[in-house]
């Protein structure tokens, strides 16, 4: 493709171009004039009353109208594209925190300059998703160039698994060779069997790898208690901590029979992990009827805020779950919260829990760490929306 002058010049409404600049990459529907003539997927020359801004990725449909991809006037083409993917695998090559694991993710999207896109690597398989149709319509004609700049950062690849667009799996297909249905991945001594083409995300929670590590370092001597487990994240690393017994409860009886078979891959005994599906709510008043306790309680659930509007109901279902999962805590003991919504800031989830202290029955809450996801799931300093994943873990008493 050439440079600005082929393409449509779309209007800022908003006083953006610093902030464009720092390296905000996403410019919504209310900044912009309406959009004439364009379609997912066509570039555009973001403008201002000073000039060019930005050259950027139009999604005339969606709240977020306009990604950008680089500076105005820039050649968007395949050595654009290869140059990208290239510096994003081979940051990930020089990281350290990867040593030990054959799961990560290679292309964060708006954080790696590679906006809408997301590659997971399981070993030598791909996994590609699309982060919308503009991301779609934008990134999948150029799938061999993307493949080729990992490959020049370092990733070895056989198997390449697009699922399409993100909440819409209809475009998935194998691109290269032919991906297994089950992948093992090794995260330091814990194996996991990854379902690449119908798993959650893109198999697996990679984003909260150094949390899991946190939990090891945490666990030993104690009883754990898992909630909204999936298949088993958590909980196999509290084992390998040497937790003396650990229970995961989630409502899905097949993520919890994929938990059995990490269990046997890790080598670790089945008889000291009691598996209970069910919904973790009536799991944990049952619980707390039942007087039963653990040292440590983790809840990790899923992202209970899709969208600004959903916050109010978010917040209250947060503060549902703190209170009931608070209740089943040993004295002294420890409690991690987890957050995957973007729209639930660390401070929402602070505020929470600082709100329990007025709570008859509570105990006293000491933050003893707070983490986001993982290295290779980096943020942007000017893209503050990039840091989704919260992750608190308190003392209690």
């Amino acid at each position: 493709m050439t440079g600005d002058k082929a393409r449509p010049r779309w209007r800022l409404t908003k006083p953006l171009r610093a902030r464009i600049r720092a390296g905000h990459p996403w410019i919504y529907d209310r900044a912009l004039e309406p959009p004439r003539g364009l379609v997912a997927g066509d570039l555009v020359t973001i403008t201002d009353d000073e000039g060019p801004v930005a050259t950027a990725l139009a999604d005339p449909t969606s709240p977020i109208r306009a990604r950008v991809l680089d500076g105005p006037g820039a050649v968007i083409d395949r050595g654009w594209v290869q140059a990208r993917t290239e510096a994003a695998a081979a940051r990930r090559s020089r990281d350290p925190l990867l040593i030990g694991c054959t799961g990560w993710r290679l292309v964060h999207g708006e954080a790696d300059a590679c906006p809408g896109l997301v590659v997971d690597r399981y070993v030598d398989t791909a996994v590609i998703v699309f982060d919308g149709p503009a991301a779609a319509a934008f990134w999948r004609p150029y799938l061999p160039d993307v493949l080729q700049g990992l490959e020049r950062g370092g990733a070895e690849l056989h198997h390449v698994w697009v699922r399409g667009e993100r909440r819409d799996r209809g475009g998935s297909e194998a691109v290269r060779g032919d991906p297994p249905a089950k992948i093992t991945i090794a995260e330091d001594e814990a194996r996991f069997a990854v379902d690449v083409r119908a798993g959650q995300k893109t198999g697996f929670f990679l984003d909260q790898r150094e949390n899991r590590r946190t939990i090891r370092r945490h666990a030993a001597g104690s009883s754990v208690l898992n909630v909204f487990a999936y298949t088993g994240g958590f909980s196999l690393h509290a084992a390998l901590g040497g937790a003396t017994r650990v229970t995961s409860v989630d409502i899905a009886a097949p993520a919890l029979a994929g938990l059995e078979t990490n269990l046997a891959l890790s080598g670790l005994p089945g008889d000291s992990h009691e598996r209970v599906a069910i919904d973790a709510f009536e799991y944990l008043a049952r619980a707390h009827q039942q007087g039963r306790r653990w040292d440590l309680v983790i809840v990790d659930p899923p992202s209970f805020a899709p969208s600004e509007r959903a916050k109010p109901a978010a917040l209250a279902a947060y503060r549902k779950l703190v209170i009931a999962a608070l209740g089943v805590v040993e004295p002294g003991g420890r409690f991690a919260l987890a957050s995957c919504s973007s729209h639930v800031t660390e401070a929402d989830l602070f505020e929470v829990v600082a709100g329990l202290e007025r709570v008859p029955g509570t105990t006293t809450a000491r933050l003893r760490l707070a983490a986001g996801a993982a290295s290779d799931h980096p943020v942007v300093p000017a893209f503050p929306e990039g840091r989704y994943l919260k992750f608190l873990l308190f003392d209690l008493g």
